[in-house]
């Protein structure tokens, strides 16, 4: 895994070794800063609900400088497939991921982070909701409806009616 952590990526990930093929595409990563290690180690880590991974690499992804035109060419390849945006499922899971680890605070501000002063289908927003609502977390469902509030004026007519239809469902 020191020389070559790209290929070991791939090859521990087909040998069902997913905790390793993340650790190799960290490596590979931090010596190619290329956006696709960092999306296939969240890719993983999201598809073993690991949660302090998701968060880590997630963050990472995000932060990165190509992040926008990687979630672009991802958008293009699932097309009419996707229910939503790819960089609102990654903003999503880092949310949620952090909602778990207790980072509650910080997964607001990173669901919102993602929806910017907008509201589109499917959104981080929408995610973090709907984890908080599961575990009856009232506190967090505050926070998130006073953002929420704050957001609502400037939104276009089609957001503005997912995010009622959204404040119905978990407000009532």
């Amino acid at each position: 895994t020191y020389i070559f952590p790209s290929t070991m990526m791939s090859i521990t990930y087909d040998l069902g070794m997913d905790d390793a093929s993340i650790t190799c595409a960290k490596r590979a990563y931090a010596r190619a800063d290329e956006v696709y290690y960092i999306a296939f180690a969240t890719e993983v880590a999201i598809l073993i609900e690991d949660s302090e991974e998701i968060a880590d690499c997630g963050l990472s992804l995000i932060q990165n400088e190509s992040f926008a035109s990687y979630c672009e060419q991802k958008n293009a390849e699932l097309g009419a497939m996707a229910s939503g945006s790819y960089e609102q499922y990654v903003y999503g899971q880092v949310s949620v991921a952090q909602y778990r680890l207790g980072k509650k605070t910080e997964a607001v501000m990173t669901a919102f982070e993602a929806v910017g002063s907008s509201f589109p289908k499917n959104n981080a927003v929408v995610a973090l909701c709907l984890t908080a609502k599961a575990e009856n977390d009232g506190e967090t469902l505050n926070k998130i409806l006073a953002k929420m509030n704050e957001l609502e004026s400037g939104l276009s007519a089609t957001d503005k009616a997912y995010f009622d239809e959204l404040k119905k469902v978990i407000w009532g």
